[in-house]
């Protein structure tokens, strides 16, 4: 089953889903990222969401201004639903992220 994501903008009037299947999908400002964030505090090749076996992570690729999750500023994170991601001025909603145990998110 596919991971789910809410992408907010502030070029686009409304949020807007996306799957992410098994793999790796790049985001950036890039034409070959996967996920095209064309957005000023966005880096061309800003980082990538992998999806393997049930785990969304996000993985930052040293780009200029970093990503947050949950307002700490990461290079890797474990993913889980409810989860807010920040890339420039970009906002990313986990609306379902990796299969969590109670012990993970204690």
């Amino acid at each position: 089953m596919p991971a789910l994501i809410q992408i907010r903008s502030p070029h686009s009037p409304s949020p807007s889903p996306l799957k992410l299947g098994k793999g790796q999908t790049l985001f950036g400002r890039g034409l070959g990222c996967g996920l095209c964030l064309d957005s000023q505090g966005v880096s061309r090749d800003h980082g990538a969401f992998s999806y393997y076996i049930g785990v969304l992570m996000v993985e930052d690729h040293d780009s200029t201004n970093g990503i947050f999750v949950n307002g700490l500023k990461v290079k890797r994170q474990v993913l889980y639903t409810g989860d807010r991601v920040k890339v420039g001025p970009v906002e990313i909603y986990i609306q379902k992220g990796s299969a969590a145990s109670t012990q993970e998110r204690a």
